[in-house]
Parts: C-alpha cells; sequence; structure tokens
C-alpha cells in the first residue's frame, strides 16, 4: 500500500472529493486545510509520501509562491503530488506554472467531478454520485458530467443528500470541526451516503432550524454600501457566513451580499451575489490585497480574510471595485 496524504477543503465540494480521493487511495491520511494556510501545512509535512493529492484548495493570491517552494521541496524528496482544483488561479499564473507532478485545473467544474474522473479507472459507478454531490453543493451542475449523473440517479435525491452535508456544516463545533469532517470524509469513502450518518442527519435538521433565525436576524441588522449588503458577527459561533452573506445582499436588495465573522483581530468573511454580471473573484482579490489581507473564490462566490480595523476600508474598497466591473 502506497504512503498517500490527501489534503482537502472542508465545504460540500472539498469533502467529497476528499472522499473520492481516499477511495481510490485507501489508507491515505486525510488532512483538511483551506488556501490562506495550504502553505504552512505543506511545511509540516516533513517526511516523503509516495503520493500527496491537493484537492479543492485554492491558490492564494498572497502566498502562491511560498506554496510552490513547498511543492519543490516535497517532489525533490520523492513524492508525487496530484494538484486538482477548479478556482480561478492567481493573476498570471498559468496551469503550466504550478509545480506539481499532475495538475488537474478546469473552472468549469467542482472538484469532486475533476476528482472522480481523475481517479475514475479505481473506482466504482457509486461515486459518480458523490461526485454529482459535491457539483450540488458547490453550483457546479452545469457539465455533462453532471447533468448525466443527475439525470441517471434522480437530481432530487442527490440534491437532498447535498443539502444534508451543506445544512450539517454550520452545526459542526469550531473545537470538533477538524476531526468530525475527517470521520464523515472516511465513511462517505467507504461509499455511506449523508443521509446514513443519523449525526449528519441530526445537525443538518438543526442547521435548518438555525438558518431561520439567520435569516430573521441578517434581515434585521443588515447595512448597506451603494452595491453591497453586510452584516457582522451573525450570532452562530462563525457558521452560516455564506447564507448570512446572500440573506444580507437579499434583504438590503444589493447585487453582492457580505457576511463577517470577527475572532481575535480579524475578520474572516464570505461574498455571495445575485446578479451574475459582477465577478466577486476579481474584486474581492483587488480590495483584500489593499487593505493587507487576503482573498478570492469563484466569481459567484469568495471569501477574505482581514484585520477588524481595515473593515470600513474593505468595503468601501470592495464597492468601488465592484462598480468597476459595471457595463
Amino acid at each position: 500500500m502506497k504512503n498517500t496524504i490527501i489534503l482537502c477543503h472542508g465545504d460540500c465540494d472539498g469533502m467529497t472529493s476528499g472522499a473520492i480521493a481516499l477511495a481510490a487511495n485507501p489508507g491515505a491520511r486525510i488532512w483538511l486545510t483551506r488556501p490562506i494556510q495550504l502553505d504552512d501545512d505543506l511545511k509540516k509535512i516533513k517526511q516523503k509520501y509516495d503520493k500527496i493529492i491537493i484537492t479543492d484548495i485554492a491558490l492564494n493570491e498572497k502566498d502562491y509562491n511560498e506554496t510552490f517552494q513547498e511543492m519543490k521541496r516535497l517532489k525533490k524528496l520523492g513524492s508525487e503530488i496530484i494538484y486538482i482544483d477548479h478556482h480561478p488561479l492567481p493573476a498570471g499564473i498559468k496551469k503550466k506554472d504550478i509545480p506539481a507532478t499532475t495538475t488537474i485545473h478546469r473552472q468549469d467544474a467542482c472538484a469532486a467531478e475533476l476528482t472522480y474522473l481523475h481517479f475514475e479507472d479505481k473506482l466504482s459507478w457509486e461515486y459518480k454520485i458523490l461526485a454529482a454531490i459535491g457539483a450540488v453543493g458547490d453550483y457546479e451542475m452545469d457539465t455533462l458530467f453532471a447533468q448525466e449523473v443527475m439525470n441517471d440517479y434522480d437530481a432530487r435525491s442527490i440534491s437532498f443528500q447535498a443539502a444534508i452535508i451543506v445544512q450539517a456544516l454550520g452545526e459542526i463545533p469550531g473545537v470538533d470541526e477538524m476531526k468530525m469532517k475527517r470521520s464523515i470524509i472516511e465513511r462517505l469513502a467507504l461509499g455511506v451516503l449523508p443521509s446514513e450518518l443519523n449525526d449528519l442527519v441530526d445537525k443538518a435538521l438543526r442547521g435548518s432550524q438555525v438558518e431561520k433565525s439567520v435569516r430573521k436576524f441578517v434581515h434585521e441588522n443588515a447595512k448597506h454600501k451603494k452595491l453591497i449588503g453586510y452584516i457582522l458577527d451573525i450570532p452562530t459561533g462563525g457558521g452560516f457566513k455564506g447564507k448570512g452573506a446572500l440573506f444580507a445582499a437579499t434583504a438590503t436588495d444589493k447585487p453582492v451580499g457580505v457576511c463577517g465573522n470577527s475572532y481575535s483581530d480579524n475578520i474572516s468573511m464570505s461574498l455571495r451575489r445575485r446578479d451574475e454580471n459582477y465577478n466577486l473573484n476579481i474584486a474581492v482579490r483587488k480590495a483584500a490585497k489593499e487593505v493587507g489581507g487576503s482573498g478570492g473564490g469563484h466569481p459567484s462566490a469568495a471569501g477574505a480574510r482581514i484585520k477588524k480595523s481595515k473593515w470600513t476600508k474593505f468595503l468601501d474598497l470592495l464597492d468601488f471595485e465592484l462598480k468597476k466591473q459595471e457595463k
């Protein structure tokens, strides 16, 4: 058995990607990470692994050079590095610039689909469904692959499975997050569906109840700029940022929403859009960089981390960057 480590994101697409990679590489170690800490996590890998799989982790605009250096170091140790992702690359970076042994990068599909297609010859047909669950969780259902799987295995059933994961995520306590998500990934890799994980289903039900309160809180407390509806510190302990951002846009009738969560002297945030004419990835990367933070993601959904003292300035800059995109 090869000595393998899998680094993946902790959202629906990332967890299903990690589970698919694990099913294709039994016995691999799961390591949950995120773009802003990928370089630091790679630095912690001191030994040679036969295979290092990185899936659904964007290259952070601020730290990608350090990530590239770590990839090169690990390759020199003799590790094969497989990088699978679907996020926009940093400005000026092309797929060929990524120093992995194998790079799979497309922006028109979710990471779970790309991971499944890469390891397809090692997987049974059931993992197509898991890839489609990831596609629903990341709003990437328009590919031919995703459409075929959803037509073949009932789109409503697949959406139900994805919803269980999405609704449960906000109810996974931070102190137990890594351990619990790793356990979920390991079970998904065995072919267990989300609806068969009782604890996950319970959390999804509680998450749906909390979401109702979140909608009410955001509608009563959201503020706005010209193009942005925003909310800071909804009382959920840090969960529901993505939905909070969407609700903030809706509550203020703005095309873009931002939901931030304070921790220490930083703010971590999610952004969502209601209007396809705005590219959140481009706008948030520029605005976050201007205040010494980092950000990025997809045109329709993105995230950022900045210093708390820069919150107001960041919102003004983001509003400005979005205004520049108007035709």
